[in-house]
């Protein structure tokens, strides 16, 4: 039993580091895409007030770069993570062993990439042009977003930052909400599930306490504990909000008090 409860806690803490890694590069991205946005407003204004022939110094200087960027077409790490920035102004952070491989036209007629992996994506915004990902298995389709994609684990991931996102995988297509995550374990089994802090509703009418119960947990992808006693309880009523609420709100009833054990369980004790 001490090796059982130890080997959960050693899961459970590596979980928390991927989780707080995952949640630092994010950041970075954010802070990247927000001071990127300050400069093109700052060279605009610079522009309109110094001399024409300075302004075409800058144009033909932005079409090499632009040009010269055409020139690499696939994106690979090693050891370390990198971050790279596409034609198409799309930001990219490969997570070691990764590559995103672009097609010949990319950002002329389409924005067709391979990829391998894991990273997180800031893709440009341009309705014309779908920025569409072959993960080997299932397919992203995007137009203006912010995703993680894991294709490199047991499990194949995508979280859904900002924006919208469309997977195909196995003929099967899944919309997702900014929040969600789309997942695929090992057999091909999919699910997807929200961050606990989002709201939904749900229609707990005449349902059993455990019901309930593991329907929360398959919304939020969490672990509740609960007295067993409880179990064929009915409770009735529709619920909105996000997990910590609807968790109080159908405890109360039972004198129910919630214990946050972990991120991903949680007790509900007397």
């Amino acid at each position: 039993m001490d090796f059982e409860n130890q080997w959960k806690s050693v899961k459970e803490e590596n979980r928390k580091m991927k989780d707080s890694a995952d949640q630092r590069i994010w950041n970075g991205l954010e802070n990247k895409i927000r001071s990127r946005n300050k400069t093109k407003r700052f060279l605009w204004a610079a522009a309109v007030l110094l001399p024409l022939f300075t302004v075409m110094t800058l144009f033909f200087t932005e079409n090499a770069l632009s040009s010269s960027s055409h020139q690499q077409m696939v994106f690979r790490t090693e050891t370390m993570q990198k971050e790279f920035t596409l034609p198409d102004g799309s930001i990219i952070i490969l997570q070691p062993e990764s590559e995103l491989n672009l097609t010949e036209n990319f950002g002329k007629k389409t924005r067709n990439v391979s990829f391998k992996g894991k990273a997180f994506f800031s893709v440009a915004k341009n309705k014309a042009l779908p920025f569409i990902i072959d993960a080997n298995g299932f397919k992203v389709k995007v137009l203006g977003t912010k995703f993680l994609l894991d294709q490199r684990s047991e499990d194949k991931k995508v979280y859904l930052k900002e924006g919208k996102v469309k997977i195909d995988y196995k003929g099967h297509t899944t919309y997702l909400l900014p929040k969600e995550t789309w997942l695929a374990d090992k057999d091909g089994n999919e699910k997807h599930f929200y961050d606990q802090d989002v709201v939904r509703t749900f229609d707990f009418n005449e349902m059993k306490f455990g019901q309930a119960i593991s329907q929360l947990e398959k919304t939020y992808n969490i672990s509740i504990s609960y007295p067993q006693q409880y179990k064929e309880n009915v409770i009735d009523g529709d619920i909105t909000g996000d997990l910590n609420k609807v968790i109080k709100t159908i405890g109360f009833p039972f004198s129910l008090n919630t214990r946050k054990e972990s991120d991903y369980h949680i007790i509900l004790e007397k």
